[in-house]
């Protein structure tokens, strides 16, 4: 006996009787012929038995996989086995599970008996033997390959994709039975067999009276023997190909059924050319072809089956009518419901008189109706001209594909196959369903009303065509060719490729709509929902309501959107495209547009993939312009807002902005101003020019250094908090931020007025008579050529412990300080390099060493203000360089 630890155990054994696992994944290998009891507790363990000699053991449920060779095995599980595999390889193996519902995969087992329980038996690959599932609720599934078995105790048999023969050697009522593809047999035990099953192509059945249901269609034929008894067989839908022998009913099922019998039927005829029926249910078979013949089957539902050879006849009172090999010429007299007209193979013509006649139709290649209304339902594919007249027609397309030229029919109805499908007369009122399928539909000239489903392709005539899809179009084809037609959408999502369709409407629904040819002074109507609109490649105009999305082509594109677009992408392709908004608000992204035209109301326009010379005129109302990633080049008029990306930006505005907002982001930037009076808050641009007019800019922030150009006017640029560098041209008045600022005006400049405003604030005057003022902070301030004038309004302007720079500062050149509001003022006594006299009145001497000048404002003797000099000519410097106010 042996106990393993808890823990995974990997061990080879041998001539141990018994062994007991822990709690891990143990792997056991019998190395030697095994005959014990086997309990490897919990993990996922396996237990190998490698002797070639044969093996006997008890093994506990509580084993995941057990692995013979290719000796004769026998084992037996105890308790209720889920979940595990037992492969005994070759050999004659024997495999015994407990009365417990066991569910195990198995393989290399020629004997399996099971207990009592509900037992899921999984058989892996192909396999040959006994299997007994005993009592319960049992389940049998077989592998690939094919397998040949006998079982007993199997509520339920599932076979594998192989050729499986399966013998059963008990009776029992409601067995299931599915054996897959494969060419199946299946042998019945003696008595009487109650059971449904499919994918089984042969039965052989003895004495009993057995009742078969398919649960699944045999549409490639199968062979059912029943023998002795009342045998019974319900056939599935979907259309069976049957060969039955000693079969008493058929209970067929919603499908078209083919049955070949064998072993007799009601009657045979031979070279009958004339049947009267009785006044019940007849059915006949012809042996030999009919010429001029006439079959009236009386009262009853009858059955008539024409030989092969080509038959001509007339039929009265036959609900069923079954041609053979030939060209049948059939005329089908008096009122007919429920019918069954299937005239076989060759150039079969049925001819309807009377009426009316309700009827499934099958392998007639010509079909006339008379004036009554007709209710035809083709049960085979049918290749030719059905044209039925007057009267309230209705044909229905069978499965499979029809190739077809109709007239005459006021309601058609096809199948699941691919449809092709010819009116050669003009439909008023019409319903049109195709049905599944790649489906195709060619309507008269003349005009046509007609609504319809199910179609994949539609080709209009020469007229006005007026068509409504009523469900959802799966990527259809519409193309109605010549005249003013009007296509209407369902309130479903709808996907459809159009041509030459000059009104379209659609209702509810996410519709995707692609254009298939140049689209002139269209209208497309897309209704509710999320809409896609895909332009043809060259010069479309159109104007389009309700689209969420509209992708144009490579030509040169003008469209009108005739409603707001509240989340729209539009994007034209290439060409010079226009866009023009008729409905406000509009938020669209857009791309591939050159010129836009905004509506009344706020537009917003993300040119998400750029912009290359794109003019913009957003008319009224507060819009906004978003531009791409990478250099954006754009043309605006009326936009109030634009916010750039990370690309280099130019933005030239045709007219002048009043209370915009303009945002550039990252990248270098240029805004070219409108002519005239512009008032504009900027961020992030890098290059502002203007021309004449009197212009009043703010920049409110700057990544990088600006240069502003602002032409002629009395023009004003005032810079945020945060610190700006702006280089201007042409500025009267620069006000400055609480941030350090650096302010330069270019030489060629008229005079400037120039204002740091708070921070530490580098200013350099141009060649003009500027004024600055650095206001509070230690500024550095150049006056450059010209006279210049630097102001103070406080000391704490230029505070001796925070002094002002002036760089070179030379009263030769006409270069004053001027001080307003502060000081006594009075005559300003020049002290060059000597002290303060204290003797009252303002004073001024500077220091050499520090090349520092101070004030005395009050005259008490000490330095109330301080200025830095670099460059100072103090030879120059007298009472006339200070000017008090």
């Amino acid at each position: 006996m042996l106990f393993l630890a808890n823990g995974a155990n990997f061990i080879t054994v041998t001539s141990i009787e018994t062994i007991y696992g822990g709690s891990g994944d143990d792997e056991i290998y019998a190395g030697a012929p095994m005959r014990g009891h086997v309990s490897l507790g919990a993990g996922a363990d396996r237990l190998t038995m490698i002797s070639t000699r044969g093996n006997a053991v008890t093994i506990a449920a509580d084993i995941e996989t057990v692995t013979g060779n290719r000796g004769v095995e026998e084992v037996t599980v105890i308790g209720a086995a889920t979940g595990m595999r037992i492969d005994l390889r070759d050999g004659v193996d024997r495999l015994v599970l407990s009365d417990a519902a066991d569910s195990i995969t198995i393989a290399g087992v020629e004997t399996l008996l099971a207990g009592a329980g509900n037992d899921t038996i999984l058989v892996e690959g192909a396999t040959e033997g006994v299997f007994d599932l005993g009592v319960g609720i049992d389940r049998l599934i077989l592998g690939s390959g094919g397998s040949l078995v006998s079982v007993t105790g199997a509520e339920v048999i599932i076979g594998g994709d192989g050729g499986d023969t399966i013998t059963l050697t008990d009776i029992m009522a409601g067995r299931v039975i599915d054996l897959g593809a494969g060419n199946d047999s299946l042998v019945l035990a003696a008595g009487d067999n109650v059971l449904h099953m499919s994918g089984v192509e042969a039965v052989l059945a003895g004495a009993g009276n057995d009742y078969l249901t398919l649960d699944a269609a045999l549409p490639d034929g199968g062979i059912f023997n029943l023998g002795a008894g009342a045998d019974s067989i319900a056939l599935a839908d979907g259309g069976n190909a049957l060969s039955l022998m000693s079969v008493e009913t058929v209970i067929g099922g919603s499908g078209r059924d083919s049955l070949t019998l064998y072993g007799g039927a009601d009657i045979l005829l031979r070279d009958v050319e004339f049947v009267r029926g009785s006044a019940v249910s007849d059915n006949v078979m012809l042996l030999t072809r009919v010429e001029n013949g006439v079959f009236n089957l009386s009262a009853g539902v009858d059955r008539l089956v024409l030989a092969d050879g080509g038959n001509s006849l007339l039929a009265n009172g036959t609900e069923t009518l079954l041609g053979g090999s030939g060209a049948d010429d059939v005329i089908l007299a008096g009122a007919v419901v429920g019918g069954v007209i299937d005239l076989g193979a060759g150039n079969d013509r049925l001819t309807i008189r009377g009426g009316p006649v309700t009827a499934l139709v099958i392998n007639v290649e010509t079909l006339e109706g008379g004036g009554g209304d007709e209710d035809l339902t083709l049960a085979g594919t049918m290749t030719g001209r059905i044209a039925l007249h007057g009267g309230q027609d209705r044909l229905r397309l069978a499965d499979g594909g029809n190739s077809l030229t109709i007239g005459g029919v006021e309601t058609l109805i096809g199948g699941s196959g691919t449809d092709l499908i010819v009116f050669d007369q003009r439909v008023l009122n019409g319903q049109v369903d195709l049905g599944g399928g790649a489906d195709r539909l060619i309507l008269a000239n003349g005009g046509n009303g007609l609504s319809m489903t199910g179609t994949e392709v539609l080709y209009g005539g020469s007229g006005a065509d007026a068509v409504t899809f009523l469900a959802a179009a799966g990527n259809a084809l519409v193309d109605l060719r010549l005249g003013q037609d009007r296509l209407t959408l369902s309130d479903a999502a709808d996907r459809i490729r159009l041509s030459d369709v000059e009104t379209l409407y659609t209702n509810g629904g996410d519709d995707t709509v692609t254009l298939r040819d140049v689209q002139q002074r269209g209208y497309l109507h897309l209704g509710d929902g999320q809409d896609q609109l895909f332009l043809a490649n060259g010069d479309n105009t159109l104007t389009v309501c309700h689209a969420e999305t509209i992708i144009g082509g490579s030509g040169d594109d003008v469209v009108i959107v005739g409603s707001a677009m509240p989340l729209g992408v539009v994007d034209l392709g290439a060409g010079t495209d226009r866009l023009a908004l008729a409905r406000g608000d509009n938020t669209i992204a857009v791309s591939g547009v050159e010129v836009v035209v905004g509506s009344a109301g706020s537009d917003r326009i993300d040119l998400a993939g750029g912009a290359d010379h794109v003019v913009l005129h957003l008319s009224a109302g507060d819009d906004h312009l978003l531009l791409g990633e990478g250099g954006n080049w754009v043309t605006l008029t009326d936009v109030e807002h634009v916010t750039g990306s990370s690309g280099n930006d130019t933005v030239v505005m045709m007219r002048a902005l009043d209370g915009a907002e303009i945002d550039l982001g990252g990248g270098s930037d240029r805004l070219v101003l409108g002519a005239g009076a512009n008032t504009v808050v900027l961020r992030n641009v890098e290059v502002v020019q203007s021309g004449a007019g009197a212009d009043a800019v703010t920049i409110t922030g700057a990544s990088a250094p600006v240069t502003v150009s602002l032409g002629a006017g009395s023009d004003v640029l005032t810079l945020g908090d945060g610190g700006i560098t702006v280089v201007t041209t042409g500025i009267e008045l620069v006000r400055g931020g609480a941030g350090d600022d650096y302010i330069t005006v270019t030489a060629g400049s008229g005079r400037a007025r120039l204002l740091g405003g708070a921070g530490d604030d580098t200013i350099t005057g141009g060649s003009g008579n500027d004024e600055i003022q650095g206001g509070s902070g230690a500024d550095s301030l150049t006056g450059g050529a010209g006279a210049d004038t630097f102001v103070f309004t406080a000391v704490s302007h230029s505070s001796v412990s925070a002094p002002d720079t002036i760089v070179n500062f030379n009263p030769l050149e006409g270069d004053v300080m001027a001080f307003a509001g502060i000081g006594i003022g009075g005559d300003f006594r020049w002290r060059g390099a000597f002290e303060f006299t204290a003797r009252g009145g303002a004073e001024g001497r500077f220091d050499e060493a520090s090349k520092t000048l101070f004030i005395d404002l009050d005259g008490n003797g000490n330095a109330d203000m301080a200025f830095l000099l670099p460059g100072f000519p103090p030879d120059g410097f007298d009472g006339h360089s200070v000017i008090w106010a």
